[in-house]
């Protein structure tokens, strides 16, 4: 009785898999109003970090995400000093869109305000801080137009 139940058991965890995987492959976290993120049900986010303090954020359909991608609107002015610059946060200015196709590789951190035009593939570890076109392919700190992709 006991081996049946472990078969069971097993067959019950390898359906269950796809499942969980789909959900810890959608999971995000948000700074900020959930009211100015705006994700299209067609992407996907892995462990996503959005800080919408500062903009709002869309997300256009058929954007994914690697690990660990930071999302960030929010911004302090780095001419103050202490307190003063810990509480000098803009509330508006800094939206972000990423539109529909954008691959963003893990850890890699999105910074307001800009867009990331269709189709474009940001690389592992670059930091995004300007408008990216259409169509390329960018990496660095700052990332930088490293190819341009076929239309």
């Amino acid at each position: 009785m006991c081996f049946l139940t472990n078969k069971v058991f097993i067959l019950f965890i390898k359906l269950l898999r796809p499942i969980v995987q789909y959900i810890s492959m959608n999971v995000h976290s948000c700074y900020g109003s959930e009211k100015r993120l705006f994700i299209s049900d067609k992407a996907n986010t892995c462990n996503t970090l959005f800080n919408t303090f500062s903009g709002d954020i869309h997300v256009s359909e058929f954007v994914f995400m690697g690990h660990n991608v930071s999302v960030l609107t929010g911004t302090h002015d780095y001419t103050k000093k202490s307190k003063e610059r810990m509480i000098s946060a803009p509330i508006t200015g800094c939206d972000i869109y990423i539109e529909k196709g954008v691959w963003l590789g893990s850890n890699s951190t999105i910074l307001g305000p800009c867009r990331i035009g269709e189709n474009s593939v940001i690389a592992a570890g670059s930091i995004v801080t300007k408008d990216i076109p259409n169509n390329v392919l960018v990496g660095g700190i700052p990332a930088r137009i490293i190819k341009q992709l076929q239309n």
